[in-house]
């Protein structure tokens, strides 16, 4: 099962979903891993308490990279509410190493594989803990 999570991962660094997009945003944030090096911008339009665009840019490490990318695939045109709860219950999930697809679905199983790797943890929650400091601020 490793395998399939390592082949996930790898698919998304290779073409990542958000990489790089111009939107229109409403909120911006940086931020910064110093284990590993990782720089990351997330880019939020939220509209009616729906997160319209998410768009994602920086220099990072293959597993950040396909952690924000899963981000920007699983949270568009998703509520602003539901999305800050994912982002949580994902940034808690990987740091005690619960099974992520139980918890939010196979959706983020990908990600199961880093839990064994605490430097690699940090590495994956960088986007969505950039996240949950871009929307901090935006209404619901």
């Amino acid at each position: 099962m490793s395998a399939l999570y390592q082949q996930a991962l790898l698919a998304h660094h290779q073409s990542p979903v958000g990489f790089n997009l111009d939107i229109k945003f409403d909120s911006e944030k940086s931020g910064h891993n110093p284990a590993c090096g990782d720089e990351i911008t997330v880019k939020v339009a939220v509209s009616d308490g729906v997160i319209t665009d998410i768009a994602f840019d920086g220099d990072s490490c293959a597993i950040c990279r396909a952690s924000a990318s899963i981000m920007c695939e699983q949270l568009n045109v998703t509520a602003l509410t539901q999305a800050k709860n994912i982002a949580d219950k994902l940034v808690t999930g990987l740091e005690s190493k619960e099974d992520l697809s139980e918890l939010l679905g196979e959706s983020y199983a990908a990600l199961n594989a880093v839990a064994s790797f605490p430097i690699r943890v940090q590495c994956a929650q960088l986007p969505w803990q950039t996240f949950q400091q871009c929307v901090e601020g935006l209404a619901p």
